[in-house]
């Protein structure tokens, strides 16, 4: 059935677009096939984040060129993408939906995508409930900070807000080497979720912070004598929060971050890693889904 569907592909993208018979000979797909056109979209794909279109209609067949360095998987009228590996080589793709056909080309960028392609009305393209062309590269991503001075404005805001809120979460703490790090206050608006942690060192040595990483764990049951099965862990980059802080010996701190907003399950849980400048004193601080699916809005 799959060499039946492919052939048949083939002669209809050949009435469209004709190749010469030496790119027609060396056609592997009916992805390969479209290569030489000068108006595909660019679809914008990372390696720590899914990238999401969105079709008229139920989604039959989704032809990657280079199969092999992105995962794809098609639910109703909708695919999703994400690349396997860093730096992935752009490849086109092509889509069946109902009865109508749509290509594209995958194109890895270095930073969590978190877009939405929407192709329902009429066919027109919509990237994050905003309309675009319907070709050329695809726009700046709306999460990056840096890109939106505005949106850098609103985050720092609200984190400013939350600074200022009394502490809720006590009880999601960790404690290691006299270092006490907690979770004090979560808050989500429709891009964020806002993260507020107490540190307290108890310790005659400054406590350096060079960096904070975030990761989203799914599937994290141990199995019986044996190590963790189907574990999943996804990367999640702060888009806002200062970074080398110092929580001086004997004292209290306290340090915000906004990262992508993003919704886990009950076995899922957010892993915070705070990690020392000058030392080996590393905090690893899991907060359960619950109290981030939970938390108030901002």
């Amino acid at each position: 059935m799959r060499l039946y569907t492919l052939t048949a592909l083939l002669g209809l993208l050949s009435l469209f677009f004709q190749p010469a018979p030496a790119a027609a000979q060396s056609s592997t797909s009916p992805a390969a096939a479209v290569v030489a056109a000068d108006n595909l979209l660019d679809v914008a794909v990372s390696d720590s984040s899914t990238t999401y279109l969105v079709f008229g209609g139920p989604v039959s067949l989704v032809d990657v060129d280079m199969a092999g360095n992105y995962l794809v998987k098609i639910e109703a009228n909708a695919v999703f993408v994400r690349a396997k590996r860093k730096h992935a080589p752009p490849t086109p793709m092509l889509i069946r939906y109902g009865s109508k056909y749509w290509m594209g080309r995958l194109v890895y960028v270095n930073r969590p995508v978190l877009q939405l392609y929407d192709f329902q009305k009429d066919g027109a393209l919509s990237i994050n409930g905003k309309s675009a062309p319907s070709t050329g590269a695809a726009p700046e991503n709306e999460l990056a900070l840096d890109k939106e001075r505005e949106k850098k404005a609103v985050v720092e805001g609200k984190l400013q807000t939350l600074r200022k809120a009394r502490e809720e979460h006590q009880a999601v703490a960790v404690v290691d080497n006299d270092l006490v790090l907690s979770l004090a206050n979560v808050r989500n608006d429709k891009d964020f979720t806002y993260l507020r942690f107490k540190v307290i060192n108890k310790t005659n040595i400054d406590y350096n912070v060079d960096f904070t990483d975030f990761q989203l764990v799914e599937n994290a049951q141990k199995k019986f004598l044996a190590r963790k099965k189907n574990e999943a862990r996804r990367p999640l980059a702060p888009s806002g929060g200062g970074a080398n802080q110092v929580i001086t010996g004997r004292t209290t701190g306290y340090l915000t971050y906004a990262i992508p907003l993003y919704a886990a399950t009950e076995r899922g849980y957010l892993e915070v890693t705070l990690r020392e400048l000058n030392g080996a004193r590393v905090l690893v601080l899991p907060v359960p889904s619950r109290v981030i699916n939970r938390a108030s809005t901002i």
